[in-house]
């Protein structure tokens, strides 16, 4: 009787889900970010709403952090291969 790893496998689950909603969460910003570009307002930051410029800037700086986060948890977690 072949058996699979219960754990290993909601752990893999989780951290996909983890991953999905970090992401939804990263493209609301820069949508939202989008949609206030268009809003005219005093308080400017390189030539842009102060808010928006906040908020995409927060988008991407999360977003890189995600991405590097990922690719040095997916390589610690990849058994090595035998030859």
């Amino acid at each position: 009787m072949h058996a699979f790893d219960e754990a290993k496998l909601i752990r893999g689950l989780q951290k996909l889900a983890n991953r999905v909603t970090i992401g939804l969460v990263l493209a609301a910003l820069i949508v939202g970010a989008a949609m206030l570009m268009q809003v005219e307002t005093s308080s400017k930051l390189l030539g842009y709403p102060a808010v928006a410029i906040v908020c995409f800037l927060a988008a991407a700086t999360s977003g890189f952090v995600l991405m590097v986060s990922i690719v040095r948890s997916d390589r610690r977690s990849t058994p090595k291969r035998k030859s």
